[in-house]
């Protein structure tokens, strides 16, 4: 019986790197955040690097500490939003992986 999680499970057996942006993209940060690296790895092994960075940055992001208004520093968001636009142009077949 496989163990692995069905979200982890479709990104393993991605037809593909755009394939592995679209499951990365929507996965919950309950699992991005828990299997980071085990999500990470899977993108290094099938030499996806942009997805490895973006798993990085997710991660980064959620764990970033927050003002006193809980807010994310705005650097850091601006630098992930960019990221993650790029991203999904590539997920959704337009452009490159790594903008």
């Amino acid at each position: 019986m496989d163990a692995m999680i069905p979200i982890i499970r479709q990104l393993h057996d991605a037809d593909g790197d755009r394939a592995r942006a679209c499951v990365l993209l929507v996965m919950p940060d309950s699992i991005l955040l828990k299997f980071a690296g085990t999500i990470g790895e899977a993108c290094q092994r099938a030499g996806f690097q942009a997805g490895a960075e973006y798993v990085l940055r997710r991660v980064t992001l959620m764990r970033a500490t927050r003002d006193r208004q809980g807010m994310i520093p705005g650097a850091l968001v601006l630098d992930f939003d960019t990221y993650r636009e790029a991203f999904a142009a590539f997920a959704n077949g337009e452009g490159r992986a790594d903008g």
